[in-house]
């Protein structure tokens, strides 16, 4: 696979936002992805949605059997979109579990930066009740690069065998953290900065690995 070096954060997203997609299903996804941004998804109707997306009330059901399947089958679009965004941005399977990190790292950065409402969605389904069912329904290949880092990260002996979990809040409540202070006029989420913050990432993970009673 090729790698990607120099890469500039602030250049467009390779992949497709979720509001380009074409058709009338398109047009239901990029409207629910935007009302549920700002109404949440206890809060957005259907008839809300098919009103935004230009459709009839009986038309957005020709493509979702309901509002779960609607949110589902979102959630499901936009991890891929997700998934297939770090993989071009160079993700090497075979590089070390460091520049795998980093990679990633990088890559969610810039696409949270170019497509926040799209990651806000991802982090509100995966805060709700409807991410366990999605866990058991996601295919194997769109599963996180994240979750291989990790496992071999442990096996290798450079992280703690800690829940997946622990490192998941980690990682995306720092990305998080500083996206939203980069799009709210706080410090400017420049090329130095990032990999400085992905330091003190790769700090924390490795030194969780030492015994706190032998440093």
């Amino acid at each position: 696979m090729v790698r990607v070096t120099g890469m500039n954060v602030h250049s467009k997203p390779p992949t497709r936002p979720i509001e380009d997609t074409q058709g009338k299903r398109g047009d239901i996804l990029g409207a629910g992805l935007r009302l549920f941004d700002e109404q949440g998804f206890h809060g957005t109707s259907m008839s809300e949605i098919a009103e935004a997306a230009g459709v009839g009330a009986g038309t957005i059901y020709r493509y979702f059997d309901g509002k779960e399947d609607l949110v589902d089958q979102l959630y499901a679009e936009a991890r891929a979109a997700a998934h297939e965004s770090i993989m071009e941005m160079g993700f090497d399977e075979d590089a070390s579990v460091r520049d795998r990190l980093r990679t990633t790292w990088r890559a969610v950065i810039r696409n949270y930066m170019e497509c926040p409402r799209l990651y806000r969605f991802i982090l509100q389904y995966e805060s709700s009740a409807y991410l366990r069912r999605a866990q058991r329904a996601q295919p194997e290949d769109l599963r996180s690069p994240f979750q291989e880092i990790y496992r071999d990260g442990v096996e290798q002996g450079l992280f703690p065998a800690l829940p997946q979990s622990v490192y998941g809040s980690f990682f995306i409540g720092t990305v998080t953290h500083l996206v939203q202070e980069h799009l709210n006029d706080g410090p400017e989420l420049d090329e130095e900065l990032i990999d400085q913050s992905f330091e003190m990432l790769w700090a924390a993970y490795t030194k969780a690995s030492v015994d706190p009673g032998t440093g």
